[in-house]
């Protein structure tokens, strides 16, 4: 296979029909059914493949201004890769999820719908990545939330992604405890009543942050195991070990529980009013 790792910050030329993308400017749009049709737009196929896995991890242009249409153009370079169901994007795409410098909320949001569009083929490289990140919060959630899109969008993967998810449950040592949390998650938004003894097992481990999707039993509520809790909820605090230290005891740490899970992008669940990830998970 062709080298196509990105190089970081080091800003390329484009040629058409590739640079006809620095110009389309800004778009929110997160529903892949919503997105132009890339290919059939602006003529773009395969064998642009290299020069757009260039584009989407281009850093100087993320950095760019904000006001200019060619911040956007490695937005609309991924999505065209998701559309091209390039195989060879995702390893460049999950070092730029790595990156340092990242820090972009579409990125965490459409990167898993891009993986998602790839299908079976991106899983190994995914379900590597994880584990390899299982230690660290960031970025593993972005990558394990492209496994489930995987498994919604392409249904013939789903039990191989809930796999994924389930070893992950079942890893020892130095996993984050919100890594975890993460993956109940998923295997929550899967209605993967099969991995509920990966679960179970986790949770009385105490291995799992219970401030991303509950404890056990709210896990076997929102999975229709139960109808309703069998003791009090707890108090939905960060995991007081891992990357976000020790709690403050003194500090009233309650969150409501799961429907409102607590995503990368949401509230934090300490009280704060920043965003998880710009909080307790960072």
């Amino acid at each position: 296979m062709t080298d196509t790792s990105p190089d970081f910050g080091v800003r390329t030329e484009y040629t058409d029909p590739v640079r006809r993308l620095l110009s389309i400017g800004e778009s929110w749009e997160n529903d892949p059914a919503k997105w132009p049709d890339y290919a059939a737009k602006f003529g773009l196929g395969s064998e642009h493949i290299a020069e757009l896995i260039r584009l989407a991890c281009d850093t100087v242009l993320y950095g760019g201004d904000s006001d200019s249409a060619e911040v956007w153009a490695p937005v609309h370079a991924r999505r065209v890769l998701g559309q091209l169901r390039a195989e060879e994007s995702v390893l460049p795409l999950l070092a730029f999820l790595k990156s340092a410098e990242l820090d972009d909320d579409l990125t965490d949001m459409e990167l898993p719908v891009v993986f998602g569009l790839i299908g079976a083929t991106a899983i190994p490289s995914i379900a590597a990545f994880i584990w390899d990140q299982s230690a660290s919060p960031f970025p593993a959630p972005t990558a394990i939330a492209g496994i489930k899109e995987i498994a919604r969008r392409h249904p013939a993967c789903r039990g191989e992604c809930i796999s994924v998810l389930g070893r992950l449950l079942e890893r020892p040592g130095d996993t984050d405890p919100a890594v975890k949390g993460f993956a109940v998650s998923a295997l929550i938004d899967l209605e993967a009543v099969e991995a509920i003894d990966a679960i179970r097992d986790a949770f009385r481990r105490e291995s799992v942050d219970i401030s991303i999707a509950g404890d056990e039993e709210d896990v076997e509520v929102a999975l229709r195991l139960r109808e309703r809790r069998a003791t009090p909820a707890p108090h939905y605090q960060a995991f007081p070990t891992g990357r976000f230290g020790p709690l403050d005891e003194s500090q009233d740490t309650a969150v409501s529980p799961r429907p409102v899970k607590v995503g990368r992008n949401n509230p934090c669940p300490c009280g704060s009013g920043k965003k998880y990830k710009k909080c307790c998970l960072a």
